[in-house]
């Protein structure tokens, strides 16, 4: 994937758009084009403001201390152990389901 300056492409975005207007005052465009052109660059603008505007997280890939040379970050851990998935073991729930008994005679 290639890699772009974010101020790269505004300046761009808004140098074509100071054209654009440039053309619109000395009339040269006519109003359904200007109007048509004019959503264009909004929707150029809305673009660049949802993939220009995210932010990645930390990782070895684009930070310059490694993950394994960070410390260890224990603010959302809320109960020591294991975080297992279904039901809780009780001690009622946790005995061996089978069970053998032995009825003595009469």
């Amino acid at each position: 994937m290639a890699k772009l300056d974010k101020s790269t492409v505004r300046n761009e975005v808004s140098r074509l758009k100071d054209d654009f207007e440039q053309l619109c005052a000395d009339g040269k465009i006519n109003s359904e084009s200007k109007i048509l052109i004019s959503s264009m660059f909004m929707i150029i603008e809305l673009i660049l403001s949802i993939f220009l505007e995210r932010s990645t997280k930390k990782d070895n890939q684009n930070s310059s201390k490694s993950s394994s040379q960070t410390e260890k970050d224990e603010s959302a851990l809320g109960h020591p152990g294991s975080n297992g998935k279904g039901k809780k073991e009780t001690s009622e729930n946790s005995k061996n389901a089978r069970t053998k008994e032995s009825i003595t005679g009469y």
